[in-house]
């Protein structure tokens, strides 16, 4: 179960001051240099891949829509429609209504819209517009656009957002915005689990580039070193590595697991920075 980050009143000019005590735990620098960014990055990283397979599994998975809704593998609290041009029969838009309060869909936890919109005949490319959207207590907006990159429908495929916040209210009630200038991800369908023709047990492998500040002014970048394994059984990614660097703190790597649905999907990571390791819990 991924938990929810409450709080983000950290200072890293603070924290780095303290990591140059003398006979500091080098873990203990690292846990307080590099766990917030860190756990930051990878917390937009898995919101933003729950939201894409949702998107891909939901809408993209079967585009050829009978009906105004789709009901197939949608949860009861997911009310997914379909609109189209009243002369033409052209589709419009597709819109996940998640609810205004938290919803469970497929293992991942949203509340708000998500409109897709096709960019022409072909469905092919498509805009992705957010309203009211949560993704784990995340308030993200921000410009998205979803491109099918294969020749079958729900396999292949890549997402990018650029100039997204992402706001999240702290312990203390103040409501902290990070900022998210750009991730691109590009994922390739790797298998399914129970050989089934649904999207449900489908993994993934895939690369990604993520750029964000943030709200102590700390410049992070996730790029993935290897192909990361994202699966929908477990709504977290479960294998692959990735570098970490973090604005005037320093740089480390983030493993992911070794990709089995079974073994992997615990929603730990492993961090390693100056010598030093620790485990986050996504």
């Amino acid at each position: 179960m991924r938990r929810f980050i409450l709080g983000v009143t950290l200072s890293i000019g603070i924290l780095l001051v303290n990591s140059c005590s003398t006979g500091s735990d080098p873990e203990d620098v690292i846990l307080d240099v590099f766990s917030v960014p860190a756990e930051l990055s990878l917390q937009i990283e898995n919101s933003f891949n729950d939201l894409a397979m949702d998107v891909n599994g939901i809408v993209m998975h079967k585009l050829a829509f009978e009906g105004d809704f789709i009901t197939t593998n949608v949860a009861t609290c997911l009310t997914a429609s379909v609109h189209r041009n009243a002369t033409t029969s052209v589709l419009d838009s597709v819109v996940l209504d998640y609810g205004t309060s938290t919803c469970s869909s497929n293992g991942a936890a949203f509340k708000g819209k998500v409109v897709v919109d096709p960019i022409d005949e072909t469905l092919k490319t498509f805009d992705i517009r957010l309203t009211d959207f949560y993704s784990y207590g995340y308030n993200i907006s921000g410009t998205i656009s979803f491109q099918i990159t294969g020749k079958t429908d729900g396999n292949d495929f890549s997402m990018t957002m650029e100039n997204a916040k992402v706001l999240i209210t702290g312990t203390d009630d103040v409501v902290y915005t990070i900022s998210v200038a750009n991730i691109s991800n590009v994922y390739t369908f790797l298998k399914n689990e129970d050989g089934s023709s649904t999207y449900i047990d489908d993994v993934f492998q895939f690369t990604t580039s993520l750029t964000g500040e943030t709200p102590d002014g700390v410049t992070f970048n996730l790029e993935s070193s290897s192909d990361l394994i994202y699966a929908y059984s477990c709504k977290n990614i479960i294998g692959g590595k990735a570098s970490l660097t973090l604005s005037d703190v320093g740089d480390g790597e983030v493993n992911f697991g070794g990709g089995d649905p079974e073994l992997d999907c615990d929603a730990k990571v492993n961090l390693s920075a100056s010598g030093a390791n620790i485990t986050i819990t996504l």
